[in-house]
């Protein structure tokens, strides 16, 4: 497991989601580029969802190194509202 995977899964919980927070599932490129977000547990509100959503969609992660086995990556991230 890469450090980036071990750090966003520390945020994942077996339960369902509080209502400040989002779980949510990232499609991540080469770059650290995000390049698909889905909801996996909601926090009850169809509108702080899609914030949630639209806010992880302009996030930058740090990429891949060279030499990775892989290109993309599926994260699991939580976030939370402030």
């Amino acid at each position: 497991m890469n450090l980036l995977d071990k750090l966003l899964s520390r945020t994942m919980a077996s339960k369902p989601a509080p209502a400040n927070k989002v779980l949510v599932r990232v499609y991540l490129d080469t770059a650290g580029y995000v390049k698909d977000v889905k909801i996996r547990k909601s926090c009850g509100d169809p509108e702080r969802d899609a914030q949630a959503l639209q806010e992880i969609a302009n996030m930058h992660f740090p990429g891949k190194k060279r030499g990775a086995k892989t290109s993309h990556n599926w994260h699991d991230l939580a976030y939370t509202f402030s």
